[in-house]
């Protein structure tokens, strides 16, 4: 029987106790009566789930979806969702099929939780990195071009982001909930009206709030707006501090607390090499400060931020370290909550018996992470890439 003894994140909280496993599956949790020195034990966390990645150490999902779910592993998250760009459905379809089987037949590295896509049928003046010529309007037959035949699995897609403004949006938000596949709403100019629209007929997520949507006014309020107000919707949260800054995760916070708040790396292939710049889907990338950008495009233009660089273990010591989270509140936001929009709160992301043995051990002041656990087995050699 295998033991890991430290501060548990419980609840929410921090817990003295340990938790025995033997196999894939955690056999029993014990809390523990304090000990004198415990700010010094290590933090045996469950494993974050990225519901929204698009490549890291250098992989991209579509060309090494296995290099990729390693590199997660690496770093502490041990499940996700790979995240593809929008195309022309029927292409994306396929796409999806090759994707999907490949992560049936994955047993190593991050599980493989489902395929986010991201697109095509969202607001073209909304579109934010993604690439305008690729987008789709919502029509079912558009929609059935990407999932497949409507007696299949949906090719593995879990998640589809939605811009519920749009003509059709409600029809297809209504199929993909018949479907099993979580609408999430983002790259977008709703109306808050439109996003509970979008609800009543069975959204349940809401893409990196605050990037690439209708903001908060307080005459006409937008789809941030709805996101902080909505119990219904888990809405994703990018935490390297570029894509949303202290003051505006601290509201973000306030408003829904870490149980509706799913922090997402959006990271892109680059992200975890510790490269300066990077290629990817016929762009040039730079990365600097934790984010990823798309380089200017003419003189006297700025950058154009595409996505993140950081892991979402590297947002957990962003946050905490300027204050933005408590570490339990961030370790929530990596583990429990994601796992919660997925309807996988039973096995994944949580420290109970039965759970995955899917664990992060974090010590020190730094949370340097000293032991990954996939499966009920200890993950390689955990190491931090160069930033």
């Amino acid at each position: 029987m295998n033991e890991l003894r430290g501060r548990l994140a419980l609840g929410g909280a921090l817990v003295t106790g340990r938790v025995l496993f033997d196999g894939p599956t955690i056999a029993a949790v014990e809390p523990l009566p304090e000990l004198a020195g415990e700010d010094s034990m290590p933090i045996v966390a469950p494993g974050f789930v990225d519901l929204h990645v698009h490549g890291f150490g250098g992989c991209d999902p579509l060309e090494d979806l296995a290099g990729m779910a390693a590199a997660l592993a690496r770093q502490g998250t041990t499940a996700f969702q790979p995240t593809l760009f929008p195309g022309d459905p029927q292409r994306l379809g396929a796409d999806c099929v090759a994707l999907w089987s490949v992560a049936e037949v994955l047993r190593s590295g991050a599980r493989v939780v489902g395929i986010h896509c991201e697109g095509p049928f969202v607001n073209p003046a909304a579109a934010g990195a993604l690439p305008v010529h690729d987008l789709a309007l919502p029509t079912v037959e558009a929609l059935r071009a990407i999932l497949g035949p409507s007696t299949g699995g949906g090719r593995g897609v879990r998640t589809m982001t939605i811009a519920p403004e749009l003509p059709g949006a409600l029809d297809l938000v209504r199929e993909l909930a018949r479907c099993g596949v979580r609408a999430s709403l983002g790259h977008s100019r709703a109306r808050a009206e439109d996003a509970r629209r979008a609800e009543s007929a069975g959204a349940s997520g809401v893409t990196h709030l605050y990037n690439a949507m209708s903001g908060h006014h307080h005459r006409e309020a937008g789809l941030v707006s709805a996101a902080l107000l909505s119990d219904l919707c888990f809405a994703e949260l990018i935490g390297d501090l570029v894509h949303v800054g202290v003051e505006g995760v601290q509201v973000a916070l306030a408003a829904r607390g870490p149980q509706g708040l799913a922090l997402v790396s959006d990271a892109l292939r680059g992200a975890g090499t510790g490269c300066d710049h990077f290629h990817s889907h016929g762009r040039e990338h730079l990365l600097q400060g934790g984010a990823a950008y798309y380089p200017p495009q003419s003189e006297g233009e700025g950058p154009t931020l595409a996505g993140s660089a950081c892991s979402q273990l590297e947002m957990v010591r962003r946050l905490t370290r300027a204050g933005a989270v408590s570490l339990a509140e961030a370790l929530t936001m990596a583990s429990e909550t994601p796992a919660r929009a997925l309807g996988l709160e039973h096995q994944l992301g949580t420290l109970t018996p039965g759970a995955a043995a899917d664990f992060v051990v974090l010590r020190g002041a730094d949370l340097e992470l000293s032991e990954v656990w996939v499966r009920g087995e200890k993950y390689g050699t955990a190491f931090v890439f160069p930033k």
